[in-house]
């Protein structure tokens, strides 16, 4: 009413709901920005080798063949991972077409939506403020960002991973009734199903160890009676478990290979030769959290001290314990990749921001000034590459790659000053937001930087001079592939390759269809005669050898990494007798070693 005296409890919640409103304002500006940066990049550089063009490739012999139920890569069956992720990427393709960002869809999108979820989820725990922080946190962190830019599992698995983290804290802390609790609860059970179908019994295994280890602390447990087991355990079974079924009944050699081998065998041994120290993850963290890694040891050393200092559920011991038990898991395998640590980032960067949000203040002065540090150190160090004592191939990469690197440096440094700028004019949100584009900036620009360098470790630019224009091979050509396998090449050409002397991840697939392998160079030349029109792609190497052994080729193209040829532009007189050449072969065979 008008001339009505406002109390001043009504004036500060005014204030704080005004001030609340405009951060999210802010926020919701930021985050269409950071829309356009995730997404849109993901097209500017190649598929590269290993992982990105196995996980391009299975996906579309997989719309290809029609067959969805038993993975394949070149034509024989791949049953190192779940299909999630080949179901997604096939319906991307059906969807857009096959490209290159069609392929790194599903990782960018589940990472970008996991963002968007930590902003829901840090909200609705609170304090007011934590999910926006949380968010641009997570978003802008390195190692965070680079997952959802390549075409690996490990960003889709901590997706959903952080969806059942999500989940599981609204059920169980302070739900607005049982109802909320049990629907949270059986999403939290659907997400460990989606998991366990990106990448294996991660998905259930390690929010297992994390509840276990969480209820031992804090003894709590009447937790174990608020996890809607019966539904949830129908739902995941509903979710995860038709695939492994179906799968098993066509393919009987898929248990033992999958969960002996690929699981318990990879963990405990050494036999994928990933091994590293048990410290491997403490600097890909520190790098991967960057720039926000300064505000890790005081907010985790006030989230410990302050662990199970109320009573019922605690929502930040949970998030300790989550982070702490997947750091442990991977540190302690025998199979180690920097990727595996992803799923760790999105619990540190809620308690980053729920430590922020209670009043604690954000060290955003050690935040700007590692930042300045970093991003200094990378402009001033990324010109003296090139001439840094290594081989000369690696010199050539620095020399095309350096002045991204420079680049990303300077960009890094110059946002590090505006946040300190910002955070002295007493703009903390401001000073946030230009932290986080920042570190969004400088790992684009590094990671895009790497088209310069793609020939090195991606077939496209090899490809497009193959089936561009002139269409001088065609996706129904036979293409042989001797003692080596690059799958980015058969994405890009459209087309399963013969492999020749190589075995590799395939071996178990080769076991499986022996007769779509052909073992040894001799096999191959005895075939090879006989072809009317073939190709046939191997190492510069291989290839001056058999020139020198006198096997009918036409070199059709070649990098400094391949080479293609042909088996038609012989002349016939020029063929050599087969049982010289099938001789010689097999002298070459016996005192070479295999590539």
């Amino acid at each position: 009413m008008p001339g009505a005296q406002t109390s001043p409890d009504s004036l500060i919640r005014n204030a704080a709901e005004f001030r609340v409103a405009e951060l999210r304002r802010l926020f919701l500006a930021a985050l269409a920005l950071v829309a356009i940066l995730w997404f849109g990049t993901l097209n500017y550089r190649g598929l590269f080798i290993p992982d990105e063009g196995r996980y391009a490739e299975i996906p579309r012999e997989m719309l290809a063949s029609g067959d969805w139920i038993t993975p394949r890569l070149d034509g024989l069956k791949y049953f190192e991972k779940p299909p999630l992720q080949y179901w997604a990427t096939a319906a991307s393709f059906a969807l857009f077409g096959e490209h290159d960002w069609s392929a790194r869809l599903w990782p960018a999108l589940t990472g970008f939506l996991a963002a968007l979820l930590l902003v829901f989820a840090g909200n609705r725990l609170g304090p007011p403020g934590a999910g926006w922080l949380a968010g641009t946190m997570l978003a802008s962190s390195w190692g965070y960002l680079l997952a959802g830019q390549f075409l690996t599992l490990d960003m889709g698995v901590s997706a959903f991973l952080t969806l059942a983290l999500c989940a599981f804290l609204l059920a169980q802390d302070r739900p607005r009734s049982e109802a909320a609790r049990r629907n949270w609860m059986i999403l939290a059970w659907a997400a460990m199903a989606l998991a366990v179908l990106s990448k294996g019994l991660i998905g259930i295994v390690l929010p297992g160890l994390v509840l276990a280890l969480y209820i031992l602390l804090q003894r709590d447990w009447r937790l174990l009676g608020r996890l809607h087991w019966g539904p949830g355990l129908a739902v995941f079974g509903a979710i995860a478990a038709p695939w492994f079924v179906l799968v098993q009944l066509r393919n009987p050699e898929f248990f033992r290979f999958f969960f002996i081998h690929e699981h318990f065998e990879r963990f405990a041994t050494a036999e994928a030769h990933r091994a590293g120290p048990w410290w491997y993850f403490v600097p890909i963290l520190l790098l991967g959290m960057m720039p926000w890694t300064a505000a890790l040891p005081g907010a985790l050393r006030r989230a410990w001290s302050a662990a199970g200092a109320k009573g019922g559920f605690d929502a930040d011991r949970l998030l300790l314990v989550w982070a702490a038990v997947i750091f442990a898991f991977f540190s302690l395998s025998h199979s180690k990749l920097p990727g595996y640590v992803i799923p760790v980032m999105p619990a540190l960067a809620l308690l980053l921001a729920r430590d922020a949000t209670r009043g604690a203040r954000l060290p955003l002065g050690a935040l700007s000034a590692a930042a300045l540090v970093l991003g200094a150190a990378l402009a001033m160090l990324a010109p003296r590459l090139p001439s840094l004592p290594h081989a000369p191939a690696l010199a050539a990469l620095l020399g095309a790659y350096w002045r991204w690197l420079l680049a990303a440096g300077a960009l890094l440094a110059v946002g590090a000053a505006l946040t300190w700028r910002a955070q002295a004019a007493r703009a903390p949100v401001l000073a946030v937001l230009v932290l986080g584009f920042a570190g969004l900036g400088s790992a684009l620009t590094a990671l895009d930087g790497l088209h310069r360098i793609e020939d090195n470790y991606s077939a496209q630019s090899f490809a497009e001079r193959l089936v561009g224009k002139d269409r001088r091979l065609a996706p129904q050509d036979r293409v042989y592939s001797l003692r080596q396998f690059d799958s980015s090449l058969s994405f890009y050409l459209g087309s399963e390759m013969t492999l020749v002397g190589y075995r590799g991840e395939l071996a178990p697939g080769i076991a499986a269809d022996p007769h779509m392998y052909i073992a040894s160079l001799p096999e191959f030349a005895e075939r090879w005669v006989e072809e009317r029109e073939a190709y046939a792609v191997m190492s510069p190497e291989l290839y001056r050898t058999l020139s020198e052994q006198g096997l009918p080729m036409h070199l059709v193209l070649a990098d400094g990494r391949r080479v293609l040829v042909s088996r038609s532009g012989t002349p016939p007189e020029n063929l050599p007798r087969a049982g010289s050449l099938l001789l010689a072969l097999a002298h070459h065979v016996a005192h070479r070693p295999r590539n």
